[in-house]
C-alpha cells in the first residue's frame, strides 16, 4: 500500500461530497459513521459553491450524502440552487445516495428533473436485508420490515418518477447465497446499475467465500440473458461493473478512492477530509476547515486512504481484516472477467498502485 502523492498539476475532475447531516434514520449495525445531529449551514453550502467556481474548468462530480440526506431535504435543494449558476458553464454530475425511507413523488421529481443518479440502500429481497439493516429500534423486527418498506416504496417513486437510480447492495456471509436471486428481484423492478459490497466488519469463512464466489460465477449468464432481452441495458451494465472493479481495488487498499479525480468530503459541520471518514478515521483524514479554507486547490491531498488507515490501524481483529482483502479480492477478479465474458477483452481492471 502506497501513500497518495501530492497533485502537480490541477485536476481535470474534482469528486466533492456534501454530508448534509450526519444524523441518520436507520441503524445498520455495520455502519460505523458518525451519528450526530449536525445539519449544514447555508452559509458552509455559499462557501463550497464559491470554492467550487475557483476550480474551473474542471469538471464536478459532487455527491450529496449524509447520513441521510433526505433528513436534511431544505438543503438539498438550496445546494442544487447555488449550483445551478455554474451549469451552462462547467461538466457537472449530481449524485445522492439515500435509503429512499423518506422519498415522496415530489422529491423524486425534483431529483429527476436537475438529472440526478440516485444510488438506494437496499439488498435485495427483504430477508437478507431486515437482519442488519434496522431502524431507530434495532431490536424492534416489525418496525425494521416497515422500514424495508419504506425503502422498496422509495425505489418505486424514484423509478417510475424517470430518475437515474442505482442500487447499493451489501452482501454478508448470511446472504450470500441469495445474491443472484436478490440481484434477479431488483432487475426486475428496473434496476441495472448494482453495487455488490461485501459486508466489511465481518468474518467470512471458507464456505461463506465459496459460495460468493459460486455467485458470482453466476452472474455472467444472468447479465447475458437480460441484455439479450433489452440491450439498450448494456451500457449501464458495463459502467456498473468497471466501477464495481475500481471500488473493490479501494476497498483492498490497492487504489485511492476516485484514482482520475481530486477527491473532497465536506463534513456537515464544515471539516474537510481527503477521503470518506468515518468514526474512527476522522481526525486522520481531516486536511481542512470551510472557515480557513480560500482556495480548495491549496488543501493537501490524504496520506493515506480510508481503507488503507484502517488496515494500519487495526481496526478489526486479524480475521476480519483478512476478509475484507479475500471478499473484495474475489469480487475484483470475479467482476473483471465478467466484464471481459460480456463486453471483449478491452475491460480490464484497473491497474494498482504500484
Amino acid at each position: 500500500m502506497t501513500a497518495l502523492s501530492p497533485s502537480v498539476t490541477p485536476p481535470k475532475r474534482w469528486q466533492v461530497t456534501f454530508v448534509l447531516t450526519d444524523a441518520c434514520n436507520m441503524r445498520c449495525s455495520y455502519c460505523t459513521t458518525a451519528k450526530r445531529d449536525v445539519t449544514i449551514s447555508s452559509s458552509h453550502l455559499g462557501k463550497v459553491v464559491e470554492l467550487l467556481e475557483k476550480t474551473s474548468p474542471a469538471a464536478l462530480d459532487l455527491n450529496f450524502h449524509g447520513g441521510e440526506p433526505t433528513l436534511a431535504w431544505e438543503q438539498v435543494v438550496e445546494l442544487s440552487d447555488r449550483l445551478e449558476p455554474l451549469l451552462p458553464h462547467r461538466t457537472i454530475s449530481r449524485n445522492m445516495s439515500t435509503n429512499g425511507r423518506l422519498m415522496t413523488a415530489e422529491r423524486a421529481s425534483f431529483l429527476a428533473e436537475r438529472g440526478f443518479n440516485v444510488r438506494v440502500s437496499i439488498d435485495g429481497r427483504q430477508e437478507g436485508h431486515v437482519r442488519y439493516r434496522r431502524g431507530l429500534a434495532p431490536r424492534d423486527t416489525v418496525a425494521a420490515e416497515r422500514s424495508y418498506e419504506e425503502s422498496l416504496r422509495g425505489l418505486d417513486i424514484l423509478v417510475t418518477a424517470g430518475a437515474r437510480v442505482a442500487v447499493n447492495m451489501v452482501v454478508t456471509p448470511d446472504n450470500a447465497h441469495d445474491l443472484v436471486k436478490n440481484v434477479a428481484f431488483l432487475v426486475r423492478r428496473g434496476l441495472v446499475q448494482l453495487t455488490v459490497s461485501p459486508v466489511v466488519g465481518m468474518v467470512w469463512d471458507n464456505d461463506a467465500l465459496v459460495e460468493l464466489d459460486r455467485q458470482l460465477n453466476l452472474l455472467p449468464a444472468f447479465w447475458e440473458h437480460w441484455i439479450g432481452e433489452h440491450p439498450e441495458i448494456a451500457v449501464d451494465v458495463r459502467r456498473s461493473l468497471e466501477s464495481e472493479v475500481r471500488r473493490a481495488a479501494y476497498c483492498e487498499g490497492d487504489l485511492p478512492n476516485q484514482p482520475d479525480a481530486r477527491l473532497l468530503i465536506v463534513g456537515a459541520d464544515g471539516r474537510l477530509y481527503g477521503d470518506e471518514p468515518e468514526v474512527r478515521t476522522e481526525r486522520h483524514l481531516q486536511i481542512g476547515h470551510l472557515d480557513d479554507c480560500e482556495d480548495l486547490a491549496t488543501l493537501p491531498l490524504s496520506e493515506r486512504t480510508a481503507f488503507q488507515l484502517m488496515y494500519d490501524l487495526g481496526f478489526y481483529n486479524e480475521e476480519k481484516l483478512l476478509s475484507v482483502r479475500r471478499t473484495h479480492r474475489l469480487l475484483r477478479l470475479r467482476t473483471a472477467a465478467m466484464l471481459e465474458q460480456l463486453f471483449g477483452s478491452g475491460s480490464q481492471p484497473p491497474a494498482s498502485v504500484p
